[in-house]
């Protein structure tokens, strides 16, 4: 599906992506997730590698990380907001470790602490992603400041419910692109 109107800055895109996803049934998010997985599960090697994996929020439809979490037998990471709004990444140990913060995420209440340039791939939520690997997300910046962390050999990877737009309008410095993208339909390199 190509939802993609000229001229759109983050703001639109953001408003629009969150309304597309949100008409999503539960049936179709799963389907969707499962493509998604599958996708991504027979482009990449993930076993032995630490990844950076979020949790999906169920209120706004995320992809359902889960299918990948379970499957693969892989160091995970998961994001916690810390100090000066930087994403920390705690091991996931398991279900165990988590509780629902005050938005609604499933946060690690504890764990060991990974820095950043030892992370192997990150998967990156978002609402919608450009033809050049640029993203909207959330508009807080949480993943743009974690991925300039990052070392150079570091994936990112995007897993989205539908197809890439042409053009992010009002890109700024800060944004930086992803490597890939996981479609339902394909698998994306930028």
């Amino acid at each position: 599906m190509d939802y993609y109107q000229d001229e759109m800055k983050k703001k639109e895109l953001r408003e629009k992506y969150k309304n597309l996803r949100a008409e999503l049934s539960n049936a179709d998010l799963e389907k969707i997730s499962e493509k998604i997985s599958s996708n991504l599960l027979s482009e990449f090697i993930l076993n032995e590698k630490k990844i950076s994996v979020f949790i999906p929020i169920s209120k706004f439809n995320e992809v359902n990380t889960w299918l990948i979490i379970d499957k693969v037998k892989a160091d995970f990471y998961l994001p916690v907001i810390g100090e000066n709004d930087q994403l920390k990444q705690i091991h996931f140990e398991g279900k165990h470790q988590l509780k629902q913060n005050d938005w609604g995420i499933l946060e690690p209440q504890f764990g060991n602490e990974i820095d950043a340039a030892e992370i192997d791939i990150v998967l990156v939520p978002l609402l919608t992603i450009d033809n050049n690997g640029y993203r909207v997300g959330y508009g807080k910046g949480y993943y743009d400041k974690f991925l300039a962390r990052c070392k150079k050999e570091c994936l990112f990877v995007g897993l989205y419910q539908f197809d890439t737009i042409e053009e992010i309008d009002d890109l700024n410095e800060f944004d930086i692109p992803l490597h890939y993208c996981i479609t339902p339909a394909r698998v994306i390199r930028f």
